[in-house]
């Protein structure tokens, strides 16, 4: 039954609106950083010819698929999080120094970043790792499933994630004296 909230039709327009994401993304970066000259003709060729690498890369197209959303929802909430402190009283001032000077606010917002695109990593690429870690009742032969064994493992994920922790801990600890 057709209704006025059916978006069905939108799924046949992804790819288009995938491009014109990049696209868009990648054009307004070229032109802001000059990092091939202050043309805009390369920078639009640059800009088109990724957008067309992302386009025919199934496994990229479907990370920027999912996460799209999830930033989009990201940058709302900040929006509304920062029309949050101005309507109970923080001077504009005060946002101003906040997301430009604050390292807490930029750690936090590059940890988000990471989680959405861990997310939609493993939401694109988690059978395939799954395949190298596997059970072992479904165990393979090979050097590859070893690797993905060894890397995979709880106990070496959890090293890992304390070793950077860490790491951070005494670059913080280092700048402050």
């Amino acid at each position: 039954m057709a209704t006025i909230l059916d978006t069905n039709l939108l799924l046949f327009f992804k790819p288009v609106f995938t491009f014109l994401f990049v696209f868009g993304v990648l054009y307004a970066i070229l032109n802001r950083i000059p990092l091939f000259g202050k043309s805009s003709n390369i920078n639009t060729v640059i800009a088109f010819s990724m957008s067309m690498l992302f386009m025919l890369t199934p496994g990229v197209k479907d990370i920027l698929t999912i996460a799209t959303p999830w930033f989009v929802f990201l940058f709302i909430f900040i929006i509304l999080l920062v029309l949050v402190f101005m309507m109970v009283g923080v001077e504009e001032k005060s946002v101003v120094w906040l997301f430009s000077e604050n390292w807490v606010v930029w750690t936090i917002a590059i940890i988000a970043i990471i989680g959405i695109l861990g997310f939609a990593m493993s939401q694109v690429y988690g059978p395939v790792v799954q395949g190298l870690y596997g059970t072992e009742e479904t165990a393979k032969e090979g050097i590859t499933f070893d690797i993905g064994r060894i890397l995979f493992h709880p106990r070496m994920l959890g090293m890992i994630f304390i070793l950077i922790i860490a790491s951070q801990a005494v670059r913080l600890i280092a700048t402050k004296n």
